[in-house]
């Protein structure tokens, strides 16, 4: 098992999901791209799925932070609203 020195890794809950940030020394040791993430969902019968989340491409990345940036109103307020 590998000793981390990073931080924690970040876990974002939705719902019945979790992302969750790999440290970079684990994903160098599993040969997955620094920044690599994790979907862990709850499904039926007391199971839970993993699909791993390479990360974004840098172009793809900047387009979605400046839409973000742009409808960060719009996106608030569905937030509140709910699914």
């Amino acid at each position: 098992m590998p000793q981390t020195k990073t931080k924690e890794p970040v876990i974002k809950v939705e719902g019945k999901s979790w992302v969750i940030d790999l440290p970079d020394d684990f994903s160098t040791m599993n040969k997955l791209p620094k920044g690599t993430q994790v979907l862990l969902t709850f499904k039926a019968d007391d199971k839970v799925e993993a699909e791993i989340l390479p990360p974004l491409p840098s172009k793809l990345a900047e387009t979605a932070a400046k839409i973000l940036k742009r409808r960060r109103g719009a996106y608030e307020r569905m937030k509140r609203l709910g699914d």
